[in-house]
Formats: C-alpha cells, structure tokens, sequence
C-alpha cells in the first residue's frame, strides 16, 4: 500500500484533493477527525482543562468551539494543545495505517493532516504533498465556508504562520488559487508519480 500526506493550511484545499484521491480508489485517513476522539479520551481532557482552565468544558467535555476560540487567538494555548494532544494523535495515525496496510484492501492510504511535519508518526510515507493559496483567498473561503466573520477567519491562517517552513519541505506543492480544475489535475499526477493505475486507481471520465 503507497501512502501519501495532504498537507498545508487551512482553507488550501486539502480535504478537496483528499475526496478526489478516494474517488480514484484511496482510502482518507483525516487527522482532524482523529482528533476530535483524542479530545474525548478522558486523561486528554483532565490535563487540556488542568492546563487550559475550565472555560473548555460544556457538560463534562471539551468543547471545540471554545477550545478553538481559545488556541487559535493564543499561542501558548496552542503549544499546550499541540503537546497535550499530538503524541496521542499520531499513535493513532500510525496504528489505522497500519491496519489498512494488514487489510490490503486499498492500494492507497492518504493522510489528511495540517500538523503533519509536528506529529511524531512512525509511518514513512510515498509522498508529502502541501496544498496551499494566497491568504487573502484562504480567508475568503474559511468566511464562505464556516461563516466566520473576517477577524475570526484571519485568525485561523495567522495561527499557522509557524508551520509555513515547513510546508515548503513537501515533495509537490500545489498552490490552489482556481479551485477543483488545480486540484483534480493533482490528483491525476499524485496518482502517476505512484504508478498507480488500473481499475479503482484511474482518472474518471471528465
């Protein structure tokens, strides 16, 4: 099984290009969904809501959207959720890899993961891929998209601006300024620089 990383920021694109590969036959590993379980294991909680406050909780859990609000206006808020929460996430990464490998039902495993270049996976993959835009465009989309207004947008994309250098460390970079057109002819080269064709694995009808 060949595996590729989507990564880059926020509102770049990546889900878009992770939905084409499935329909070309991958199976989509998304981070950010893994995450969100992470959040309920209970020793993430205690040590998120020790070290964050109570503030994160509604009813007994962590709440995303106030934990959101918080880490992404904070940084030190988010160093403490990157710490907290990245060791238990990438353990579970690994192991989901790991079983669709035993599987073999799949000839492609793609992770979804902003954060990838902080996880400290094990997996090796076949490809990294960032997918990014102007931030300007990134905004747009994350105010069209989430209904955020124009600050709370703007401070999604500023929250990353740390992980930019390492974006730039990717294998193929695709700036997805057009929308599917760029993306759908990534997916077509992620699939050829992997030698994966064949029924499932091929472009379909345009």
């Amino acid at each position: 099984m060949k595996t590729v990383v989507l990564t880059g920021p926020v509102g770049g694109g990546k889900s878009l290009l992770a939905g084409m590969l499935e329909a070309r036959g991958a199976l989509v590993v998304d981070a950010d969904r893994l995450g969100h379980r992470v959040l309920e294991d209970p020793r993430v909680r205690a040590e998120l809501t020790e070290a964050l406050g109570p503030g994160i909780l509604d009813g007994g859990r962590i709440d995303r959207r106030r934990l959101g609000e918080l880490v992404f206006r904070d940084a030190a808020a988010m160093a403490v959720l990157n710490r907290v929460t990245h060791p238990v996430l990438a353990a579970r990464i690994d192991d989901r890899l790991a079983e669709s490998a035993a599987e073999g039902g799949h000839p492609l495993a793609v992770l979804e993961a902003a954060v990838y270049f902080l996880l400290p996976v094990t997996f090796a993959p076949d490809l990294v891929v960032t997918v990014t835009a102007p931030p300007e465009i990134r905004v747009r989309r994350l105010q069209e998209r989430n209904g955020l207004d124009h600050d709370a947008a703007l401070a999604r994309v500023r929250s990353q601006q740390d992980l930019a250098r390492q974006w730039e460390h990717a294998d193929l970079i695709v700036v997805n300024e057009e929308g599917p057109p760029v993306l759908e002819r990534a997916a077509d080269d992620i699939i050829a620089r992997l030698g994966l064709t064949g029924p499932g694995n091929s472009a379909p009808d345009q």
